[in-house]
């Protein structure tokens, strides 16, 4: 597949390695609380911040070979990774290949297996003719940040990111990423119809001038989401339940609920930690949607 790159020499790299690889990029308030920016987050960023915090994964990725993967802009503004090779290793956490575990998920580039999604659009590409009524399509056509990957398999899989959505596109027949098509959509069965046509649309709505938000998935900006991670970052640093509370709800609230005769934020508290583990070792698939 021929490519039009815009900067050959561009490389993008994965990290170097750290004794304790997650950067929090939390602020504190005044009243202990901590506070971390998820705006835009959609379901694979959610994923990947509880992924990266996991420490098997983190061994993994130290070990892996090589540390550095070619990622480059092509002149329509898509990032595109090539893989010359299967990373059976990282496959198994759900990655195409290893992304460095101290880069949050604004910062990371991390490519999900397509088997690892649970919903992907699946298309196939004809060339123009000059004969259609409607005009060409370019991956251009979504205004939205778009990553690509290509694997070992030839086809490419591209996931369109915005407005806290994510939608995963596989492309068959084209040849180059940059090149006009004529794409002809696939559904597959009818007990997921509805759940497809909801992906189309969603993918519609990217190319619409002027899209700044799009409907989102309860989860994608979900304060529990938030809350568990929170959760989980102060669990693994050894503190108690009534400190993780303080982090997630504020001292003054704490000093007023924690010793009263309601158990409702000790409860909450330790579901939020049970939460965020689950997520990290293994549950963050099940955001993968």
């Amino acid at each position: 597949m021929a490519e039009t790159i815009s900067n050959p020499k561009c490389f993008l790299s994965l990290g170097q390695a750290l004794n304790h690889p997650v950067m929090s990029s939390y602020r504190r308030t005044r009243d202990g609380v901590a506070r971390l920016d998820p705006a835009g987050y959609d379901a694979c960023d959610w994923a990947w911040e509880f992924l990266r915090r996991n420490k098997d994964y983190i061994a993994e990725w130290r070990g892996s070979v090589p540390r550095r993967l070619p990622y480059i802009r092509l002149s329509d503004g898509t990032w595109l990774l090539r893989l010359r090779r299967r990373f059976p290793r990282a496959e198994r956490w759900g990655l195409y290949a290893f992304a460095d575990p101290a880069l949050c998920a604004r910062q990371a580039p991390v490519f999900w297996h397509v088997d690892a999604l649970k919903r992907v659009i699946r298309l196939n590409t004809q060339r123009q003719n000059g004969n259609e009524n409607t005009p060409p399509s370019t991956l251009a056509d979504f205004k939205f940040n778009r990553m690509a990957v290509i694997g070992v398999d030839e086809v490419p899989l591209v996931l369109v990111k915005g407005a806290g959505v994510h939608v995963p596109l596989e492309i068959r027949g084209l040849h180059a990423l940059t090149a006009a098509f004529a794409p002809v959509f696939e559904l597959h069965g009818l007990g997921d119809l509805s759940a497809q046509i909801e992906l189309l649309k969603r993918l519609k709505r990217f190319t619409e001038p002027g899209q700044r938000t799009i409907q989102t998935p309860p989860f994608a900006s979900d304060e529990r989401m938030h809350h568990a991670l929170i959760a989980l970052d102060e669990s693994l640093e050894g503190k108690t339940y009534r400190q993780i509370a303080i982090a997630i709800f504020g001292e003054k609230k704490v000093a007023e609920e924690w010793y009263g005769h309601s158990q409702f934020l000790k409860d909450r508290t330790r579901r939020l930690v049970a939460k965020g583990t689950e997520l990290m070792k293994g549950g963050y698939r099940d955001l993968l949607s």
